[in-house]
């Protein structure tokens, strides 16, 4: 593999990752509403404004990057889940 095939597939998965956000932001938002105010300030502070920073700095592909989409990825996917759980809980 050469090193423009590496930086492709970086930046393929840094652009499937923004993606993936982007799409959980919408789901969150829709489930937000039934959320107890700890959720709300959650996603409020520390979520969504980590989403807005990867997506405006998404165009300086690295490997870091890649490892910050993903971590945020599976950050945004966990807390999806408990807002998911907590409203079928109610």
């Amino acid at each position: 593999m050469n090193a423009k095939t590496i930086t492709d597939d970086v930046k393929n998965e840094v652009t499937k990752g923004i993606e993936r956000l982007s799409t959980l932001r919408d789901e969150v938002k829709l489930h937000l509403h039934l959320a107890s105010l700890d959720a709300k300030q959650e996603w409020d502070d520390k979520l969504e404004p980590r989403i807005n920073e990867l997506q405006s700095t998404a165009h300086q592909v690295s490997d870091a990057s890649r490892a910050a989409v993903h971590d945020l990825v599976s950050r945004v996917e966990g807390f999806y889940a408990k807002l998911r759980g907590s409203a079928s809980a109610s």
